[in-house]
């Protein structure tokens, strides 16, 4: 098998499905819009090409199988939804990588059946909550889901129902897992890890927790020039000094890492103290009771920082995604595979979310990391090199012969 022409496939599928967007110039692809469908009419070609057969979900999956000898499914995939201004790899290739292992393999040559999912959504842009196709997949969805909104007033039901699906049916979109063997993910790491130690592929041992706070700090907006600095209630100021205790302090803590991505200053005039900041916190670690301990600790700062400068704090939102452990003998077998092709041994957490979180609740699942040149990814400059992905494939469709 010539991985290398895979590979090189996989890559030029990539620019295909790059052209797949709701802005022209730059890549955003959100759930269930219109260039997803187009993204789709792409993939079910690709699958059926592999010998897969091929249906969508009522969550907007779509899933290619590949038919074994027995009624036992291997599951991979990963998304098809994008960032805004993202890169062509996060997600999508993990997806094309699933479609190369099952030409690699063929037809009934699997003692299970093999599952390409591309996940209708992971990102969580268009209604502002990760994870849509996964959760569906794994039976975890909830019908209140379908009540959000998007910024053009759009439910979510509406949606799916716009996408020619009927949201009523969400239930069937989830697997009986009691006939799946696991779910293994090949991804982009993301990071600069495995650049760092000039290698191609590592062998994912689970995902760090995070913790996704949104929140205002609260002062008084009054004249700039005629408010003396004495008993100013800056929010902004508030804010400021929160964010260099939150990067000291993640600095102090191994592992640790901790940011305010997002901040809205209002009312955001030059000649105008801030009366209000609104803002996010994201604090990940791969041990749960450090990113618990260091959630607390940051919030408990905050806490001061607006008795002290007589703000008021309120969180708006709290999310919380545990710790994920992958499965410890789907990891021993990645790594055996990476070790039969000459790949070293190497293990790494992921510093990212991705569906295996998910997937994690209800199957065993692995990883499978490509090496990122730069580290860089939601970035349209993020990239990959043709002779690690080959290598990812032919690793993958060792692994998945193990399994």
């Amino acid at each position: 098998m010539n991985y290398t022409q895979l590979a090189a496939e996989a890559l030029s599928r990539a620019d295909e499905l790059a052209t797949c967007t709701e802005v022209p110039g730059i890549l955003k692809r959100t759930f269930l819009s219109e260039p997803m469908k187009k993204a789709h009419g792409l993939v079910r070609g690709w699958m059926q090409e592999a010998g897969m057969s091929v249906r969508v979900d009522a969550l907007g999956n779509i899933i290619g199988r590949l038919s074994g000898k027995n009624d036992q499914a291997f599951l991979t995939g990963s998304h098809l939804d994008t960032v805004p201004d993202a890169g062509k790899y996060d997600g999508m290739l993990g997806v094309l990588i699933g479609i190369a292992a099952a030409k690699a393999i063929g037809a009934n040559n699997l003692p299970f059946h093999f599952d390409t999912i591309g996940f209708s959504d992971e990102e969580g842009v268009r209604y502002k909550m990760p994870y849509l196709g996964s959760l569906a997949v794994s039976g975890l969805f909830q019908e209140e889901f379908f009540a959000r909104v998007d910024e053009n007033g759009i439910t979510m039901a509406d949606a799916i129902k716009n996408f020619g699906l009927n949201p009523a049916d969400y239930r069937s979109a989830a697997y009986d897992f009691t006939s799946v063997k696991g779910f293994a993910e090949v991804h982009i790491e993301q990071g600069p890890v495995l650049e760092k130690e000039d290698l191609a592929l590592g062998a994912v041992t689970g995902l760090v927790g995070q913790s996704r706070i949104k929140l205002f700090f609260r002062g008084l907006a009054s004249h700039a020039g005629t408010t003396p600095m004495p008993g100013r209630r800056d929010a902004f100021a508030g804010l400021s000094e929160l964010s260099v205790f939150v990067e000291k302090y993640a600095h102090s803590v191994p592992h640790l890492v901790a940011t305010i991505g997002m901040a809205q200053v209002r009312p955001g005039g030059a000649n105008v103290i801030p009366g209000e900041v609104y803002f996010s916190l994201d604090i990940r670690h791969g041990e749960q009771a450090k990113l618990d301990e260091a959630t607390e600790v940051i919030l408990s700062q905050a806490e001061y920082i607006a008795r002290h400068r007589h703000l008021t704090l309120e969180i708006e939102t709290r999310e919380a995604q545990a710790v994920v452990k992958c499965d410890a003998a789907l990891v021993d077998k990645m790594a055996a595979a990476m070790a039969q092709h000459g790949h070293k041994n190497f293990r790494l957490a992921s510093g990212a979310g991705h569906d295996t979180a998910i997937l994690s609740k209800v199957t065993p699942t692995a990883m499978l990391f490509i090496r990122s040149p730069g580290g860089i990814s939601h970035n349209p400059i993020e990239t990959v090199q043709v002779e690690d992905v080959a290598a990812a494939i032919e690793v993958f469709t060792e692994f998945l012969k193990s399994v």
